[in-house]
């Protein structure tokens, strides 16, 4: 909160400004501390959010704050921080107020073990989809113009959970409206240590994440008759290196052996041959899935999921993330940066191809 105070006074200063803080049922004094804390002369609002306890929620209940009092633009930051800085404000909210877009989303410098389900699904699935080159659709910050958030607030879609993120994304991209990346360096959040533990956080994560992403697509399948590519190109990197994540890879091998064989007639009802000849050595601890079969898990899983809407279909994917992420980890674990990201984008090159190839019969 004072960080925000921070960027606000010293950014903002000539607008009209209001600090949300939009409490999820939290039962660490969340409301009482953001209460007691002083900020002024911002102004500050302390809220329930309305609905039920979930990220999605908490950004509406803001939203419709926001659109009460009419707000040009609308900055949204998760409450586990650690690296946020007050230029962030800067470089988020700006170029809405000037006019030159409706979405800014972040570019972090992160891990390349950090982003699990950006790196391998959200960034190469939005790409490829919707042919807008977002390289962290998935980021948690975001600044919204008062146009698109009356948008947003329309959908039917708009999810209360962790898909709100790749909701914003998607929907901006889908309706074509202007979107524009801010360049915050370096990312630190306390949820990154989570990372040790994919059972209990990143499972349900993905869940909602992906359910959200494969939801969308459906719903704006008739604005995507023709398959999307991009050919953008990326300039050399020369900013900061990011501090190594750690990773419980041997958690995930287990999770994908006791987990396999409960999807095992699914994947045999989904996937081709040649994919189920890989996943055979799964409930062995044998997790392989190179970025090109990787790719084709999720077009033959995403297919099938238009046509039948079966949320099973999601837990069996998730398998199968872990399975990659794991092959993920052995061809990146002695790259640097700037290689990981090279490696990340070629497979994102990858997905867009056989997408075509895959989806045309349903285009």
């Amino acid at each position: 909160m004072n960080v925000v105070r921070e960027g606000v006074l010293r950014y903002l200063s000539q607008y009209r400004t209001l600090i949300v803080v939009s409490d999820g049922f939290s039962t660490d004094r969340t409301a009482e501390l953001a209460g007691m804390f002083e900020i002024k002369p911002v102004q500050k609002l302390v809220v329930e959010q309305m609905g039920v306890p979930g990220k999605g929620d908490g950004i509406r209940t803001v939203m419709e704050i926001a659109h009460e009092i009419n707000s040009k633009a609308v900055a949204f930051v998760d409450g586990d921080l650690l690296s946020i800085k007050g230029e962030w404000i800067q470089e988020m909210v700006m170029p809405v107020l000037y006019g030159r877009t409706d979405l800014v989303v972040p570019f972090y410098v992160r891990d390349k073990f950090d982003g699990v389900i950006t790196n391998n699904l959200a960034y190469p699935f939005t790409k490829a989809y919707y042919g807008s080159d977002i390289r962290q659709p998935i980021g948690g910050e975001f600044c919204i113009s008062g146009k698109l958030m009356e948008i947003l607030r329309d959908h039917p879609l708009f999810p209360s959970n962790f898909g709100i993120d790749i909701f914003i994304t998607t929907v901006a991209a889908a309706e074509r409206v202007r979107i524009r990346e801010a360049m915050l360096g370096l990312k630190l959040h306390e949820s990154t240590t989570k990372y040790l533990d994919p059972e209990s956080s990143l499972i349900p994560m993905f869940r909602q994440v992906v359910t959200t992403m494969f939801d969308l697509a459906v719903y704006y399948s008739h604005r995507n008759e023709r398959p999307a590519k991009t050919d953008i190109l990326v300039s050399d990197y020369y900013g900061p290196i990011p501090i190594p994540v750690e990773v419980n890879r041997e958690k995930m091998l287990e999770t994908v052996a006791t987990r396999y064989e409960e999807y095992h007639d699914l994947f045999e009802r989904t996937l081709p041959e040649d994919i189920l000849r890989l996943t055979k050595g799964f409930p062995e601890g044998k997790a392989s899935l190179d970025a090109k079969n990787w790719a084709k898990c999720v077009w033959y899983m995403f297919l099938e999921y238009s046509e039948t809407k079966d949320d099973t279909l999601i837990d069996a994917l998730r398998v199968l993330w872990l399975a990659r992420f794991v092959e993920f980890y052995n061809e990146c674990k002695d790259m640097d940066f700037i290689a990981a990201e090279n490696a990340i984008r070629d497979n994102a090159d990858i997905f867009e191809d056989l997408k075509c190839d895959i989806l045309k019969k349903s285009l």
